[in-house]
This record gives C-alpha cells, sequence and structure tokens, in this order.
C-alpha cells in the first residue's frame, strides 16, 4: 500500500508518517483483523515481520520506523546493512542524524580498527616466528644427524647408513660423543662445587658446553638415550610346525607388548644394573614420540651420557658387552637441548631409530626450535619488554576489544547474527584466539611447575631438562596460530564490500562457501577412495604412497603437479594406468567441472541481482557519500535542505486540499493515514491496559499489605474495562495534503506518476490547485450577477435601451457545463487508473507467462537428450 510520509529527496529533511496524525505515531501497525493485538508498534521495531519488506528490498523495514526510532540506536548494528549494503538509500546518508549515515560511520571504523587489528596480529606473528627459528632448526638437524647438502639441494644423513643395533652403537660413539664434547673432553659438575661465589675457592668455573659447527650453540643438560623394548610372545604367535626351532616371537610394539622387567645378564656390573630398569613417563620426564611402525610412550630404560668422554665411551662399550641392545628393542630415542645465546632460541632434537620385527633400522627426526621468552610470561617482559611482550599485550587488548564489539552486535541481532558468514568468522577468529592465549598460559604454568627447570638448576649440565614435554604445546600453538592469520587475512574479503568494484565478488564468495564446503565433503570421499588405493598398490617404505596420509595428501595434490609418480608406471603393471585413467575422469573430468559449474553459477547469479539493484536504484556508492558527507560535516557543511524555489515552490505552494487531487491519489492517501490511525490506536489501547494492569497489581499488593480486615475487595478504578472511541471518519472537504507527504507518494508509487504525469509534487500542486477563497462559486458568480444587474441599470436610467432577459438562461448553461465538465473529468481518471492497472496484471501476466515457456523449453531439451541414442 502507499505511505504518504516524509520525502525522501533532500528537502524532506526526515519528515515522516506520524506527522500526517500531528503527532509522533508508528509508522506501521497491526493487521485489520487484530486491531487490538497490543503491538505498540513491534513491528516498526522489527519484532513483527512487515507484509510487504519483500516487494522493498531486504532493507525495507527501515521504512517501517518513527522518526524517533530512525534517529535511535534501535537498529544500529544490524548485520542486515554489511549484508546487503547495495540496498541502501543513498538519499538518507546525506543526513549526519540518520541510521544510514550512522551505519555506514560504524561500518567505516570497523574497516579502520580491523586494519590496525590485522597489521598488530601480523606484526606479532612475524615477532613470534622469526627467521632465527627455522635457521637454528635447521643447524641442529643438520649436525646432529650429520648431514651435508648438496649442490642440487638434496641432503645427506650419517644415520641415514645406519642398518642395524651394531651400527647404531658405532654411530653413538663415533659421531655423536664427539660432537657432544667438542671444546673439552671434561666438565666438572656443579655438585662437587663447594662455594657458588665467583672470589671464593671450589666455586665452579664458567664452562659452557659449546657445540655445533661454530660453536655457538650450548648443549643445556644431559644427553638422555632411552630404550623401549617388548616382551617374550606377546601379541605374536609361532606356528606348531615351527616351535621345535623357533621358540619365542617378538611382536612390534604396542602398549601391551612393552617389556617392563629388568633383563640385565648374570654378572652383570653393579654399577650399570641401574640401565636396565624401567622407568615410568613421570620419571623419565620425556612424552610419546611416533614412529613409522608405531607409537612410543615417554617410559622406557635410560642411559644419561656421563659428563666425560672416555666414561661416556666406556659406559657404551660396557652397555654393548653386556647385550643393552638385543632382539627385544624396538626403538632408540635420543634427546638432547641446546641453546643459541645470539637469538634466545631453544632448540629440542629427538632421534628416534626403530627396529620393527622384520628387519632393519629406520631413523626420524623431530626438531623443535622455540623461543627462551615463550616459557615464561615474566622472563618475556624482562627480557624482550618491547618485543614480544609487548605485542602480545597489544594483540590480546585488540582481540579484547574486538570481543566487546562481536558481542554488542550479537546483543543487537540476536539470533539473525549467525547468518551472516562473516559473523560466523569472527567467532572463529575469536575462538581460535582464545585457544591459543589458554595454551601459552598452560605452557607458563607447566614451566613454572617443572622442578627442573628452575632457574636455581637450571644450569646444572648433569640433570635432564624436560623442554620436549612442551615441544607438542609448541607445534599445536603454532598451528593455532597459522588458522588464526588464515581466517584473519581471509576476513579482509569482508571490507571489500564497500567498494562496489569489489562487492560483486565479495558476494560470490559468501554464497559460494556453503555450497563449496559441501562439495568437498563428496570429493573428500572420492580423493580417500583412491588415497586408499594407491596406498595398497603402490605403497612402499620409501614413496609417498607408505602410508594412508602420504596417498592422500598425493591425490590432493596431484591436480597442481610435483608429485612423484613413477612408481605407478612401472613397465608391465596395468593396475597403474588404470587407477590414473579413472582419476582423470572421475577427479579431473567430472568433480573439478562441477566445482567449476557452482562457482560459474553462483557468481552468474550473483552479478546479475546486483547489476539488477545497482540499475534499479541509480545511486552512487554509499561510502563514498558517506566520505563527502563526513568530510562536509568536518567543517559544519550540511548537504541537505537547500532545494532551489522550482523544486520547492513557494509558499502558498506547500499544500493542497484532497479533494483537489486525481482520485487515484486520494484513495492511496485515505488507505495508508487509516492504516496509520489503526496503528496509533491499537498502540494507545495496549499502553492504556498496562497501566491498567500496573495500577491492579499496585492495588492487589497494598490490600495484601492491610491484611484479611476487609471482606469485600475493592474493584479497581479500570478494572470496569476500557473501551477507547475508535478513529473517526474524515471529512474529506477539510483534508489537507503537504507537499512533502505527496512527494513521498510519488516516490513509492510508479502508477502515481504515471497518473499524474510528473514525478515532482509542486508540479502537481501547481496543476491541481483550485483558488480557494473560503465562498461558495456559485454565491461569488450570484454576487458578480447582482453587481453587472445593477450596473445596467444605472445604464438604463441613463436612458440607454438595454435587455438581458437570456441571464438566467446562461447561468444554467454555466451551471450545467460545469457538472458536465466535472463528471467527464473523474470518469476519464477512472477509466485512465483501471486501464494502468489491466496494463500491469497483463505485464505480470506475460512474465508468468515467459518463465513458463521457458520451463517448456527446459523440459523438451532434456527429453530430446534422453531420447537421442547413446
Amino acid at each position: 500500500g502507499a505511505q504518504p510520509v516524509g520525502s525522501t529527496r533532500p528537502a524532506a529533511d526526515g519528515l515522516r508518517a506520524g506527522r500526517l496524525l500531528g503527532a509522533p505515531g508508528p509508522a506501521s501497525g497491526c493487521p485489520a483483523a487484530a486491531p487490538d493485538c497490543g503491538c505498540r508498534g513491534l513491528e516498526a521495531r522489527g519484532a513483527m515481520p512487515a507484509k510487504h519488506d519483500d516487494d522493498r528490498g531486504p532493507l525495507g523495514f527501515l521504512d517501517r520506523l518513527l522518526d524517533n526510532e530512525r534517529d535511535s540506536n534501535m537498529h544500529l548494528g544490524d548485520v542486515r546493512f554489511w549484508k546487503h549494503l547495495e540496498h541502501v538509500n543513498t538519499v538518507h546518508i546525506y543526513r549526519t542524524s540518520s541510521l544510514e549515515y550512522r551505519m555506514m560511520k560504524l561500518m567505516f571504523c570497523e574497516a579502520m580498527f580491523y586494519a590496525l587489528f590485522l597489521i598488530v596480529l601480523t606484526s606479532f606473528i612475524v615477532q613470534h616466528r622469526s627467521g632465527s627459528l627455522f635457521e637454528s632448526r635447521r643447524q641442529q638437524y643438520d649436525y646432529w644427524a650429520g648431514c651435508t647438502r648438496q649442490s642440487d639441494g638434496s641432503r645427506t644423513c650419517a644415520v641415514d647408513d645406519i642398518k642395524s643395533q651394531g651400527d647404531l652403537l658405532k654411530w653413538i660413539k663415533e659421531d655423536l660423543t664427539p660432537k657432544a664434547f667438542m671444546d673439552k673432553e671434561v666438565y666438572e659438575p656443579i655438585a662437587s662445587a663447594t662455594s657458588i661465589f665467583r672470589l671464593q675457592k671450589g666455586v665452579a668455573q664458567w664452562s659452557p658446553r659449546l657445540v655445533g659447527d661454530t660453536r655457538t650453540c650450548m648443549l643445556v643438560g644431559a644427553i638422555r638415550i632411552r630404550q623401549l623394548r617388548v616382551q617374550y610372545n606377546v601379541d605374536c604367535e609361532i606356528p606348531e610346525d615351527f616351535k621345535s626351532i623357533h621358540k619365542d616371537c617378538f611382536a612390534r610394539f604396542s602398549s601391551g607388548a612393552e617389556s617392563k622387567m629388568k633383563w640385565h645378564p648374570e654378572w652383570t656390573p653393579e654399577y650399570i644394573k641401574g640401565h636396565y630398569k624401567w622407568y615410568g613417563a613421570n620419571e623419565t620426564q620425556q612424552i610419546d614420540m611416533t614412529g613409522f611402525t608405531g607409537i612410543y610412550p615417554g617410559s622406557g630404560f635410560l642411559l644419561d651420557l656421563p659428563m666425560n668422554k672416555s666414561g661416556a665411551l666406556m659406559r657404551l662399550k660396557e652397555l654393548e658387552d653386556w647385550s643393552w641392545l638385543d632382539v627385544r628393542t624396538r626403538a632408540i630415542i635420543v634427546e638432547l637441548n641446546t641453546l643459541n645465546p645470539n637469538v634466545n632460541i631453544f632448540v629440542n632434537t629427538k632421534m628416534l631409530f626403530e627396529f620393527p620385527p622384520t628387519g632393519g633400522v629406520m631413523a626420524r627426526q623431530e626438531v623443535t626450535s622455540f623461543r627462551a621468552v615463550q616459557l615464561s610470561l615474566a622472563l618475556a617482559a624482562t627480557d624482550d619488554g618491547p618485543g614480544t611482550f609487548a605485542m602480545l599485550i597489544a594483540t590480546t587488548a585488540m582481540f579484547l576489544m574486538l570481543s566487546l564489539y562481536v558481542g554488542y552486535l550479537m546483543a543487537k541481532n540476536g539470533g539473525r547474527y549467525f547468518t551472516y558468514f562473516w559473523s560466523t568468522v569472527d567467532l572463529i577468529i575469536l575462538l581460535l584466539y582464545f585457544i591459543l592465549i589458554c595454551t601459552y598460559l598452560r605452557i607458563f604454568a607447566a614451566t613454572d611447575a617443572e622442578p627442573n627447570l628452575a632457574p636455581e638448576v637450571l644450569g646444572d649440565p648433569e640433570m635432564f631438562f624436560p623442554l620436549g614435554k612442551f615441544t607438542s604445546a609448541f607445534e599445536f600453538s603454532n598451528a593455532i596460530l597459522a588458522c588464526l592469520s588464515l581466517f584473519a587475512w581471509l576476513k579482509v574479503l569482508k571490507y571489500f564490500t564497500l567498494s562496489r568494484i569489489f562487492m560483486g565478488y565479495v558476494r560470490v564468495v559468501e554464497r559460494c562457501i556453503v555450497n563449496l564446503l559441501l562439495f568437498a565433503f563428496l570429493l573428500f570421499l572420492v580423493l580417500f577412495g583412491f588415497a586408499v588405493a594407491m596406498h595398497i598398490g603402490y605403497g612402499s617404505d620409501t614413496n609417498l604412497f607408505s602410508t594412508i596420509w602420504g596417498s592422500l595428501v598425493g591425490v590432493i595434490a596431484a591436480p597442481a603437479g610435483g608429485v612423484n609418480l613413477e612408481a605407478i608406471f612401472e613397465p608391465g603393471d596395468l593396475l597403474g594406468p588404470i587407477l590414473i585413467f579413472m582419476y582423470i575422469i572421475v577427479v579431473f573430468l567430472l568433480l573439478l567441472n562441477v566445482l567449476m559449474a557452482i562457482c560459474v553459477d553462483t557468481y552468474s547469479v550473483c552479478m546479475y541481482q546486483l547489476n539488477e539493484t545497482l540499475n534499479e536504484k541509480k545511486s552512487p556508492n554509499p561510502t563514498l557519500v558517506f566520505l563527502w558527507t563526513y568530510w562536509n560535516a568536518l567543517f559544519k557543511v550540511k548537504l541537505v535542505g537547500k532545494e532551489d524555489v522550482e523544486d520547492r515552490g513557494t509558499a502558498d505552494e506547500q499544500q493542497i486540499p484532497l479533494i483537489a487531487l486525481p482520485e487515484a491519489v486520494q484513495i492511496h492517501y485515505l488507505t495508508e493515514k487509516r492504516r496509520m490511525e489503526s496503528i496509533m490506536h491499537t498502540a494507545q489501547v495496549a499502553i492504556k491496559e498496562e497501566r491498567r494492569k500496573q495500577l491492579e497489581n499496585d492495588l492487589s499488593a497494598t490490600t495484601n499489605s492491610m491484611g484479611e480486615e476487609d471482606d469485600e475487595e475493592p474493584t479497581p478504578p479500570l478494572a470496569l474495562g476500557f473501551h477507547p472511541t475508535p478513529p473517526e471518519e474524515e471529512d474529506l472537504e477539510h483534508l489537507v495534503v503537504k507537499r512533502v507527504q505527496l512527494q513521498r507518494m510519488l516516490e513509492d508509487h510508479p502508477v502515481l506518476v504515471e497518473i499524474c504525469g510528473t514525478d515532482r509534487a509542486v508540479d502537481v500542486m501547481r496543476r491541481f490547485r483550485v483558488d480557494y477563497s473560503g465562498m461558495d462559486p456559485y454565491e461569488a458568480v450570484a454576487r458578480l450577477q447582482a453587481s453587472v444587474a445593477e450596473k445596467l441599470k444605472e445604464l438604463d436610467e441613463r436612458g440607454m435601451d438595454l435587455s438581458f432577459d437570456e441571464m438566467e438562461a446562461l447561468k444554467t448553461v454555466s451551471s450545467e457545463l460545469h457538472v458536465a465538465l466535472t463528471e467527464s473529468q473523474k470518469e476519464w481518471r477512472a477509466e485512465l487508473l483501471s486501464v494502468l492497472q489491466m496494463a500491469s496484471l497483463l505485464s505480470r501476466a506475460l512474465i508468468d507467462l515467459t518463465g513458463q515457456l521457458a520451463k517448456v523449453q527446459y523440459n523438451h531439451n532434456e527429453l530430446q537428450k534422453r531420447a537421442s541414442p547413446q
């Protein structure tokens, strides 16, 4: 229906629908069938959807707001502005007190805040994960594993040449041990020092265990070697036919088959029997390590290398002689820690040597580097206050502000907040940072509670420092930080919506993402099937298909290239070409094309809808309008209320009697006026009803407090019922329409523009205005006739013979002609309105017919495809 409210043109400057009634009132109301529903303007506040919002666009609810509601913060922060920015009426942005202007200002400030937030977060990530971490890790990896890099980029390592237990013991004695005693062969223990003061006798001299090619790293604590073994005949079985020649079997390592018993041979020296004793993970202070054939827990049999080189070699020789390694050994884990004081970085190195039941040796190395300040918040504050600590505080402060803003938006939007894609991204970002902070706090608490990491014992070279216990937490925090940075930079796309150039592409991403996630699940199932087939058919201990995970990574990365498929194309193999052919058909020709079809279809629909909206509105970019308005507002310049006289009209052209306007305009005006009066009437009823109930409650409370002395309960003065007087019928003779109201009607209803022949209200008033002096036109004509007759009589008295017997007949003809013209004009207007309405119905019918013809053509093509021979 029509809504004759304040004009959306700048000259209107906020005149609204309530002005029709002379006082503020709701702009929309309850259904006509339920005038007493008591909605109290709920529809105007967004709690009740309007019937015609779909016709007015996603932001049609703004047309139902009152002046005080538009100027309030009731809808400030509504995510629908972000979702449908292209539907924002830019005319309202010119008024700095409007909701549109304030919402654009909030969106622009949010974009500026997020830019600052992203700068701080990225600086924190760069500060946290510097290049020195990767260089330190690479250096320690190559040093302990004996790796050398070739000119072609490949690397050969000494640990790869270990093929047996004898080779492993030889590598430990001839490679690992000498590297641990690069500076000197004997290091004095701190426990033997009699004083801690530098100038007294017996003080331990500063003697760091420098290691590395350039002696830039210090070995922190002892080097711990741990063995894991299996029991006899557990998780394995020897066939009856072979028991006579082979009595015992030894399975692959598992928690159920792990051996925890001493096994030292008889006559073993007492001083080495401790190496044959099993220790739990709480005593070894080590964690699980995943290998090629199993997961090895932190428990086992220990050997800490002594503080002197000769003693270490001697102990290794004795353990070799007394069979510390035998057929039940399944894994040897070497763990050590180093510190590079130049960059203040710890490096934890773990080397795993597996002895599977099938024979051979499989070597694996894990090297984790982290900054020393990551172990303690107090250490970060004192040693790296302006760096890591400051960036951590700044990033946390930015996330707290983002959390408050997201909480504000959730409170303003309720469940509608979760319907916007980027709102979900906001929640993911906050959740990831919360997990990251909890992980850091857990690391700080664990290191603070670890006795071996206390400052007074940290320098003892005989103790083992369990830094490896925290490597999993550091790796987890790095993974969370990587995901956080990904989502944080992904959200940048949201703010490109402010630019009309990128708006369409952002809308495509928003709509594509859900369909792509659903399709990705189907794609993953297909790829996983190919991964299993590749693993079963071509898995080996050296290629990418040796594990299910490696095969899955290979089939996912295959379309991008770079996957070695030599194992599949061996001569004489038929399975490989069949798998590759099926992979090309299913993945390349089918699934990837479906993926592209989803993207193309979404892109076409989004761009079509966006172009239709922009072409219909033909309005400038809301962001540019806001920036121009804001710039002028800084200099106290207003961009509204500056119409010229031609558009505004003179003072006597600001209103017109309703009866002077065409009938269609009268119908629209009266319909909207009655609807708005019904809203106000219903709201008044609801307000008075609430007051009555409140008085009843107050009176009931007062009566209860007085006791039960009165037998008869008093009746509340308003409980007899309230029957308000319904709005009276309008007197059309005295109704006046304002120019701004008429202008709004013309802008909201193109049919009225066709009827009136113009889109300017001032032109309509000039065309249909009738001079109104308060006197009946017939009475004015009668007076004029009397004056003429008196003048004629004077002329007759002066001797002039004039006769006008036809005066009465002329008066009658004039009256009839006026009536006939008036009726003809009304009938012409009614017929024109009918023609326009029928043209509208015919247009809709033609549109429906076109849609049905398109469906018929589509079905015909489908039938033709199915009927044609394959």
